[in-house]
């Protein structure tokens, strides 16, 4: 082997060390390792005391008891529509003391009487009047239901009594004796009844 080549592979020798250093470097930075985070343990918080022992009342129903106007048209709609505050922007001032003279906008039922009057479910009386503690008809029982579920439309003929097309659809239908007293105070036990049977008149259409 020559001088020359012996030279060059001292020399190689010498460098690839620092070659390898290079591209393997042993110093390389890292990133650090995250600390693992120590979870504290929740605070436990004083619960508050039992609430004192509540002796169970009973309900009474009453199906013979009469229901007033008030009461009548808040159940209903309640039941059947959304009533909203956005009802009485939609009657004007001389609109509502005709729609209810007697009746405060603050009072509880006014939003559902509001919507009632607006559906067509209920009217005042000529002398613009509520009559809130009156008691309700079956005249107006029948109205209200028939009207609220599509039943019958307002007469004709102004001759017929209002409230003829409505007593007539709930009669049909089973709702309403045809012998019952149009003018008499509805109880609370008819009206379940007619509810239950309008409902179920209107699923048959």
């Amino acid at each position: 082997m020559s001088s020359r080549s012996l030279s060059a592979l001292l020399a190689c020798a010498l460098l690839l060390p620092q070659l390898a250093s290079a591209y393997f470097p042993e110093d390389v930075t890292l990133p650090p390792v995250a600390p693992v985070m120590q979870m504290e343990e929740p605070l436990v918080k004083a619960l508050p005391p039992p609430l004192p022992a509540v002796e169970p009342v009973a309900y009474t129903w009453n199906a013979d008891a009469t229901i007033r106007r008030s009461t009548f048209v808040a159940a209903i709609v309640r039941r059947l529509f959304k009533p909203s505050q956005r009802c009485f922007p939609k009657l004007s001032e001389s609109d509502y003391s005709l729609l209810a003279s007697d009746v405060e906008k603050d009072a509880s039922y006014g939003i559902d009487l509001c919507t009632a009057m607006r559906g067509g479910l209920m009217r005042g009386f000529t002398d613009g009047t509520f009559r809130p503690n009156a008691l309700v008809t079956r005249a107006e029982a029948a109205k209200a239901l028939a009207k609220a579920f599509e039943l019958a439309t307002d007469p004709t003929d102004p001759s017929e009594p209002w409230f003829d097309n409505y007593v007539k659809a709930l009669i049909d239908g089973g709702a309403l004796s045809a012998d019952a007293s149009l003018n008499g105070p509805i109880t609370r036990g008819e009206l379940s009844k007619m509810l239950w049977t309008v409902r179920a008149m209107t699923k048959e259409q």
